[in-house]
Order: C-alpha cells, then sequence, then structure tokens
C-alpha cells in the first residue's frame, strides 16, 4: 500500500469521472485542500471516508487501497491493507497532534518569558527577577519538550536532559541568588538521589512492561529508601531527626499499597491461567 500511488489513484479517477476537487470534497464534506493533499500524497483519506470515496469514484474499497482497479488480492490481504492503513492514518494524527501540542507549549513558555523580561525591564531598567522565570522556562521545556513530542518514546530522552541539564540549572540559580543560600550543596545532593530514583523506576516499567502492577509496586517500595537516602542528606546540613512518625506512618502506607497491586496482579495472573 503506497499513499503516493492511492493519491495519484485518486487523482485518475476523479478526472475520469470529471468531478473537479471541489465537488469531490463537497460530497464528502471535507475541504477542497484535503483533496488536493491526497492527491499529492502529502497526507491520505481518513478511514471513515474509503467507503465514500470508493462509492463516489465508482472502485472498491480494496482497488482503492492498492491504487488500481481489478485488483486480484484475496479478502485477507485486503484486511491487512486496511490495517495499515487504519494504523497509518492513526499515527499521523497522534504526530500532527503532538507538534501542535509542542508548539503551543513551546510559544506559551516564550510568552512568558517575554512578558516576565518586558516587566522587569519596565520595573527595574534590567534582568532582575525575571532571571528566574526565563532560566526555569528554559529549563522545564529541555525536559519536557522530548515526551511532548514522542510520547513514551520521549521518556528517555526527556531523563537523558534532566540528568544533563539539572546542575547547570542549579548553577544558573546559585549564581543568580549570588551564593547567598544552600541551594548548591543541598540542590545538588536532592536532584542526583532524584534523577537516579527516576532513572530505576523507567528501568523497571522497561523491564516488567508487560506487568505494569508488580513495576507500580517495586516502584513504591523504592519510595523508602529514597526518602530514608535524603533525609540523611538533608541531616547534614539542617537539624533534622533522621526519621519521624510522619515517616513511618508514609512508608507504612507504601507498603501497603504495594502488598495490594502485587495481590490484585497475583489474581488477575490466576484468572488468565484458568481461562
Amino acid at each position: 500500500m503506497n499513499e503516493n500511488r492511492i493519491g495519484q489513484f485518486i487523482a485518475e479517477l476523479r478526472k475520469e469521472k470529471k468531478i473537479t476537487q471541489k465537488d469531490l470534497a463537497t460530497q464528502l464534506h471535507i475541504t477542497d485542500k484535503a483533496v488536493s493533499k491526497w492527491e499529492r500524497g502529502l497526507s491520505c483519506p481518513d478511514i471513515v471516508l474509503l467507503t465514500s470515496i470508493a462509492d463516489i469514484l465508482g472502485v472498491t474499497t480494496s482497488e482503492l487501497l492498492n491504487g488500481e482497479k481489478n485488483s486480484s488480492v484475496d479478502a485477507e490481504t485486503t484486511v491487512d491493507n486496511i490495517l495499515n492503513y487504519a494504523e497509518k492514518t492513526v499515527n499521523k494524527k497522534i504526530v500532527t497532534i503532538q507538534n501542535i501540542v509542542a508548539i503551543s507549549f513551546s510559544l506559551v513558555l516564550l510568552l512568558g518569558v517575554i512578558t516576565c523580561s518586558i516587566c522587569d525591564m519596565a520595573i527595574s531598567h534590567g534582568f532582575t527577577w525575571s532571571l528566574y522565570p526565563i532560566s526555569t522556562s528554559i529549563f522545564v521545556w529541555l525536559i519536557s519538550i522530548p515526551v511532548i513530542k514522542f510520547g513514551k518514546k520521549g521518556i528517555m530522552y526527556s531523563l537523558i536532559s534532566l540528568s544533563v541539564f539539572i546542575i547547570p540549572f542549579i548553577l544558573v540559580l546559585n549564581a543568580i541568588i549570588e551564593g547567598k543560600t544552600l541551594l548548591v550543596p543541598i540542590g545538588i545532593r536532592m536532584s542526583l538521589i532524584a534523577v537516579v530514583f527516576l532513572w530505576l523506576v523507567y528501568l523497571i516499567f522497561r523491564f516488567l512492561k508487560n506487568r505494569i502492577l508488580v513495576a507500580t509496586a517495586i516502584s513504591l517500595l523504592l519510595i523508602i529508601p529514597l526518602c530514608l537516602i535524603i533525609n540523611v542528606s538533608l541531616s547534614i546540613f539542617i537539624s533534622e531527626p533522621f526519621i519521624d512518625i510522619w515517616d513511618m506512618i508514609a512508608f507504612g502506607a507504601v507498603i501497603i499499597g504495594a502488598v495490594i497491586l502485587l495481590i490484585i496482579e497475583s489474581v488477575r495472573k490466576k484468572r488468565m491461567v484458568k481461562e
């Protein structure tokens, strides 16, 4: 199945029927620009329109998908073509939506940066407080855009981006506030701990992609050592107890949640075996 071939076939049939692009578009309740894109191979018709297009042009859906008349294709191949076509059209729609969201997200952040910069220049006659939202917006864009643009496939790239830019981001913030806080010693420690935790969770879900409940349960249990490591790290800088009653309650809730998930997974697996 070839999109260019389908587009050329539609153009040929349309001209044979002496139908203009606008006439075909009117009958299908779409724009003539959409028809033009089909015929140039820039896009493909929505799967729900295939039957209507075939009826108007006087061919079968199978002939339309194969881009030729009287194509001797068995039923199984026709079904495969339809399924492949449906998958392609859905994937294209997803990519289009992802691009729109990515562009919109970028424009919103850019608008925020411009607004903050103008306000700061008008009030302070320079870049002062606006450096915080500007640097934060850039950091957020670098971390978020891979996931927005590529979906699940972009998670790894977002983690890589986070791993690369988190420490420079903290150093930039520290430079803005002129090193008057414990941002660098505490921030770098906490960020490294968080990055390692996120990578572990990512790898767990990747290797247990067919056992989501188990992966979630393990990730929940990892919260306990994460909190303990954070508490130990913070106790070096601030006089806080290593562990308190609220930590114990939180750990208990995490353990209960993980156990429930494992029980659900076990019951589900037994049912699948019986079936």
